[in-house]
């Protein structure tokens, strides 16, 4: 393929996924700080930032007490001192919500909807809300894996020698000029991220087909048929189970290394997970199972005790959010995310701004056909987002959420209709001011 066949792919690409490219990087971009935009607009998300004096199970035993007929489903502590313990709660004849614990002090601070900032972010981002109500809302995302990654290779090769161009950008000539260095200049800045983004992502598309077409697998060890080492599931037992401050304890002896995140019980067992000395893993990667009537620990499951494969699969979330280093990664891959959005669509600008001075009109066309296909689709998302967060509510009636988060959320979705509107506008002026000079040259022709 000549470098002229590279450059129309790399350009169509964009003109043929760009905007809905742009709303997966875009919502990803967000995505990786939504926590600490929760910690930011919700009060009782927010601890402080010192040495927590009440543990995880602690605070489970703590809730227990508080709201005994209430359904635990999950606890969460952060690896940052500066967030509260989480609690994912039913309460009787409502759906799941969150309730807050101060790990300084012990008290409980306050429950709010399932629907979050990170909630939002994340139904966004995997699977457009659930769009089609089925497995292939996921598929709609993850195959577009596939043009990010020929976007980023097709790049590479058509910017030669781009690592001897990161502080060029120019503000000299016409708008398209000036927004043809910008797209340069992003592209450069965020190459090694978006080969990060494109790898990770093909490896979840992989992943899923695996799951669907292959084995079923979706995990190393767990209580099911689902996982390559499966654990009997435990039956109930007459006997009282331990406390959780107990089986806590248990867990913290049998792996002092582990930094305990999250707890439940999972198929009878009580189940911790964690980060320990493990580069690059998501905390699932180290687990125990326990019996919570005998203390006796099932199963003790590394990072390393899963092989390669296994590994690798808990290696592709840090990758992919940042969530491995802190704040300032974070807030790195958040930048990175907003150039990659920024490049779906100046890059289709561009092309399109290019054919209307060749008079192609049958770009013209692919352009208006694209548009209205990527329009359909957003209507759809538009449409599955609102059953969705309708959902989270109780009785029909949209879920509670604190005024911050409300406002920030609603603040997101009118800048973000403002830049897709602006786009669209702006590449329908293109054709339809080249289709009006092609008809007034016809006509005096």
């Amino acid at each position: 393929m000549t470098k002229k066949q590279w450059f129309s792919w790399h350009s169509l690409s964009g003109v043929w996924f760009g905007l809905i490219l742009f709303f997966i990087c875009w919502t990803g971009a967000f995505a990786t700080i939504s926590y600490e935009l929760d910690w930011l607009f919700d009060s009782k998300v927010r601890a402080q930032p010192q040495a927590h004096n009440v543990s995880l199970g602690e605070a489970y035993q703590k809730v227990q007490t508080q709201f005994p007929n209430a359904q635990i489903g999950i606890a969460f502590s952060s690896g940052e001192s500066y967030f509260a313990h989480d609690f994912v709660v039913r309460f009787k004849g409502k759906p799941w919500q969150h309730v807050y614990v101060d790990p300084v002090n012990g008290e409980v601070t306050g429950a709010t909807s399932f629907l979050n900032i990170q909630r939002f972010f994340r139904d966004f981002h995997m699977h457009f809300f659930g769009i089609f109500d089925s497995i292939v809302s996921y598929y709609l995302v993850l195959i577009f894996a596939l043009p990010l990654c020929f976007s980023t290779v097709s790049a590479v090769y058509l910017y030669q020698g781009w690592w001897k161009k990161w502080l060029q950008l120019s503000w000299n000539g016409d708008s398209r000029a000036k927004l043809a260095s910008l797209h340069k200049f992003s592209g450069v800045w965020s190459l090694w991220f978006a080969v990060i983004i494109s790898l990770t992502s093909i490896w979840y598309l992989y992943e899923f087909v695996r799951m669907d077409l292959v084995d079923g697998k979706t995990a190393f060890t767990d209580v099911g048929n689902f996982a390559i080492n499966p654990i009997a599931e435990l039956e109930a037992q007459n006997t009282q189970p331990l406390s959780i401050v107990t089986l806590e304890k248990i867990a913290q002896n049998a792996r002092p290394d582990l930094d305990i995140r999250a707890m439940r019980f999972s198929g009878g067992y009580f189940y911790v997970e964690g980060q320990s000395d493990d580069i690059l893993v998501r905390d699932r990667a180290n687990k125990l199972y326990i019996n919570p009537y005998s203390g006796e620990v099932v199963y003790n499951q590394t990072a390393s005790s899963q092989g390669f494969y296994w590994r690798l699969s808990d290696t592709a979330d840090p990758l992919h959010f940042g969530n491995f280093a802190g704040l300032w990664v974070k807030l790195a891959w958040f930048f990175c995310g907003i150039a990659l959005s920024f490049l779906s669509l100046s890059g289709s600008y561009m092309y399109v701004k290019r054919q209307s001075k060749l008079r192609r009109k049958e770009s013209q066309q692919g352009v208006k056909t694209s548009l209205l296909v990527s329009c359909c689709l957003l209507s759809l998302i538009g449409y599955y987002a609102y059953k969705t967060i309708m959902s989270y509510g109780v009785a029909g009636q949209a879920p509670n959420l604190p005024s911050g988060s409300l406002l920030f959320l609603s603040v997101w979705i009118i800048v973000t209709l403002a830049i897709i509107s602006f786009w669209i506008k702006s590449l329908l002026s293109v054709c339809f001011t080249d289709t009006k000079s092609l008809y007034q040259l016809k006509t005096f022709s």
